[in-house]
């Protein structure tokens, strides 16, 4: 005979199955462990981060003081008991270490354990970080900078330096940067805002790229995205998308030699910007070159099956 379950004993079960599917993620994903490391420092820092999930925030602080915070996460507590004794012998040896005025902080072969970084350095210092799958924030810092990232974004505010920056699939948005700035991405987007003066170079399979405040030479490649820039082209701009559209914005007064080509868009140099271009413009405007006030250095730019746009 077959026994019948009861409304109310299905209506539990329901209950139950929501809670747990609504708990479970919430639950593994918290944080499991916490430790932090002070270290005494007598000049410009030499900092090293590597991780594999976890992110990375790195901050201007006192001088002479380096701050490693840790937050650790577990990724499976609820199927496998707990991993309590390795977060704890991460709490008591975290893979943190001090050589003079160097700071490592290693991956750790740990399965479904991250741990997320945050730090602060003197305001000079050498910043080399890798991350696989977490996220970078750096802000304040002055100083030579490697930053690089599988699918993470990069968010950086505030930096004077020679700054590299490399992305798999990650965004990289980028804010007051002053020196040399070079950064590419797979897929990624990448905005840059300049507040001084600094050759630029910028790379990215399929992401848009965003540009404003170029002061210095300017190199930007896109397979298949857009380009948008604005500043002045004081040592020359090149600029290629296979695809895409580009924009650009410069001053009224500039004089440069302007090389401009697509293969099936068009081309527009904006009248109300007071630009008097000389040479040969072949219709339906698909390749115009001259000169603007003058001429000056070379300003080039190609699409294949994109528009042009200078304002």
């Amino acid at each position: 005979m077959k026994k019948r379950i009861s409304g109310s004993a299905v209506d539990l079960l329901v209950l139950l199955t929501a809670i747990c599917i609504t708990v479970l993620p919430a639950a593994a994903s918290s944080v499991q462990g916490t430790f932090q490391r002070t270290f005494q420092v007598s000049g410009p820092v030499d900092l090293e981060a590597l991780t594999h999930s976890g992110d990375i925030t790195v901050q201007s602080g006192p001088a002479g003081t380096v701050t490693v915070s840790g937050k650790i996460h577990v990724g499976d507590r609820w199927f496998n008991g707990g991993r309590k004794a390795e977060v704890e012998e991460l709490e008591k040896n975290p893979p943190v270490r001090q050589t003079g005025n160097s700071i490592r902080i290693d991956y750790i072969n740990v399965r479904d354990i991250s741990i997320d970084y945050e730090i602060t350095v003197p305001a000079e210092v050498t910043v080399r970080t890798h991350t696989g799958s977490g996220d970078q924030r750096l802000e304040g810092l002055r100083g030579k900078m490697e930053l690089e990232s599988g699918s993470g974004d990069m968010r950086l505010t505030d930096l004077t330096g020679d700054i590299h920056t490399q992305t798999g699939s990650g965004n990289v948005e980028s804010k007051k940067i002053s020196g040399p700035f070079k950064a590419s991405a797979g897929s990624g987007d990448i905005r840059l805002q300049e507040s001084g003066n600094g050759d630029v170079e910028i790379r990215t399979g399929s992401g848009n790229i965003d540009l404003s405040g170029v002061h210095g030479a300017l190199r930007a490649d896109a397979g298949s995205g857009d380009i948008s820039a604005d500043g002045t082209p004081a040592t020359g701009w090149e600029i290629k998308t296979g695809s895409g559209n580009v924009t650009l914005r410069v001053p009224s007064d500039s004089g440069f030699d302007l090389d401009l080509s697509t293969s099936s868009g068009t081309i527009v140099v904006d009248q109300p910007v007071v630009m008097t271009v000389q040479g040969r413009v072949q219709e339906p405007r698909r390749n115009v070159s001259g000169k603007v006030h003058g001429g000056g250095p070379p300003l080039r730019v190609h699409t294949g099956s994109g528009d042009i746009e200078i304002r």
